[in-house]
């Protein structure tokens, strides 16, 4: 149906990287038929999001042509790897290859549409040709163009069989309903076939290979292979029951069951046997991918003043927010979190309303705090600045300073210190002993003290409507 190219995907500000680009050929994309089947493959594999899948990046219509553009594995087909070995492949490569493309089709079985409606995939054809291997160890499945799913557009006549006949289940070749074991049914060919070396059902024509499908005639590996354990030849087997429901489940149970009776090798491993068996042509690739990677990166150039002005233009505005500071998003508000606390958790979220609403309370109390020392320092400035007139009146008037002289009442006193607050004050002011005003001025203790009980200066203030300390000036 298509061809697959090299390509580079560039962007506007130089970022470019490398992909595969699957174009229908000419004579295909004048078919309606065709044309749906293409879009409908790339439709169902953006849906599979697995690490073992090839990824569909996008899909391109331009001048009565269309291409797919997926990701790019740097690799071979595992129908080539077979091809350039000639010879069985390791029993730990083979298992850690398909225990990686079973997880892939796993997740292909299990995907759904958007709305979590199964999407009920079948591959219906899983060969070695639709297997990729990474020089990085990685396994990959990809081309889902014959696939069949629930929500499928184009859809399979009846009477027509699609896949490859030398790796079609029994079910599937009488035309019956299908499910996930068909593929692993194919699974567990390409298993058989990786571990002995051999095809499993290929004939010479296309008659002998439909007969050999249908009789189920099929050895155990290790006949053809003498190491291969007990367990391993049940496993391959089961896999290739002529009854459905003989067969794994799923194809990650076989996985799971395949990893417990044949060990996978590592990505390490597995990467240096691909290297080791397609050298040359990984080689050659490689370099032809240098070449359009330097004709692409090189030629680039990006208008960083035109990228800025759209970057501006493009600014989105502040969101509105409510009284409190919050953003409302429908029947909920949120407060935005900080730089780096960022989180979709609802829990968090509202942990962050509940400080924002004790925030006003810490403030308050850290304002009371530092205004209660500040006060506990003026009154200590005050209580040192008052020492030195209070040693002086305890003198005989003899001995007294001539700038000594005490204020005699509240007239004399300036103005500013008429009236004076509560908080201003952090204690009551300290009145002179009566024996020590007795050896001063022994007299005006007589009349200060009358004064002051004529005056009511116990105590000496009076609370305002504000409930604040306003001192008697008479008492002082």
């Amino acid at each position: 149906m298509a061809t697959v190219y090299f390509g580079r995907l560039v962007g506007a500000v130089g970022f470019s990287r490398s992909v595969a680009i699957k174009q229908l050929h000419p004579q295909f994309a004048r078919s309606p038929e065709f044309v749906a089947q293409f879009l409908d493959e790339a439709q169902l594999t953006a849906r599979i999001r697995h690490p073992n899948v090839v990824s569909v990046l996008d899909v391109v219509a331009r001048e009565g042509e269309l291409f797919v553009i997926m990701e790019f594995v740097e690799g071979e087909p595992l129908s080539r790897l077979v091809r350039f070995a000639r010879e069985p492949m390791p029993i730990p490569i083979a298992s850690a290859i398909l225990i990686q493309v079973l997880l892939g089709l796993h997740a292909a079985h299990e995907a759904t549409t958007e709305n979590g409606e199964p999407l009920e995939i079948v591959h219906r054809d899983v060969s070695p040709q639709n297997m990729l291997v990474g020089v990085d160890g990685s396994s990959h499945i990809l081309d889902f163009g014959v696939a069949k799913a629930a929500s499928r557009v184009h859809t399979t006549e009846n009477g027509q069989i699609k896949g490859k006949l030398s790796y079609m289940a029994p079910e599937q070749l009488r035309g019956a309903d299908l499910d996930r074991r068909v593929d692993v049914f194919a699974a567990g060919i390409v298993l058989w076939e990786l571990l002995t070396g051999q095809r499993l059902f290929a004939r010479n024509d296309p008659g002998a290979t439909v007969a050999a499908v249908l009789n189920g005639e099929i050895k155990p590996p290790s006949q053809f292979r003498p190491e291969i354990s007990s367990p391993l030849d049940a496993l391959v087997l089961r896999s290739l029951a002529a009854c459905v429901d003989d067969r794994f489940a799923s194809a990650r149970e076989m996985a799971i069951a395949l990893e417990a009776c044949a060990p996978p090798a590592s990505s390490l491993k597995v990467g240096a046997w691909v290297e080791s068996v397609a050298g040359d042509s990984l080689r050659e690739r490689a370099q032809r991918l240098r070449e359009a990677e330097e004709s692409t990166g090189i030629n680039a150039v990006v208008d960083l003043e035109g990228l800025q002005k759209r970057l501006a233009d493009a600014r989105i505005s502040a969101p509105p927010r409510d009284s409190d500071g919050r953003i409302p998003l429908g029947d909920k508000r949120f407060s935005p979190l900080p730089l780096g606390e960022g989180t979709t958790q609802p829990a968090r979220q509202s942990n962050w309303v509940r400080r924002e609403q004790r925030s006003p309370w810490i403030q308050r109390g850290a304002i009371a705090g530092a205004a209660l020392v500040v006060l506990v320092l003026f009154g200590l400035l005050l209580h040192k600045s008052a020492a030195p007139a209070a040693t002086a009146a305890s003198l005989p008037s003899s001995e007294a300073p001539a700038s000594a002289t005490p204020i005699a009442n509240a007239a004399q006193a300036p103005a500013a210190t008429a009236m004076v607050e509560a908080s201003d004050l952090p204690t009551e002011p300290e009145v002179p002993s009566a024996s020590t005003a007795a050896a001063a001025t022994p007299r005006a203790h007589k009349k200060s003290a009358a004064k002051h009980a004529s005056a009511n200066c116990v105590p000496p203030y009076v609370l305002d409507e504000q409930g604040r300390k306003r001192f008697k000036p008479e008492c002082f």
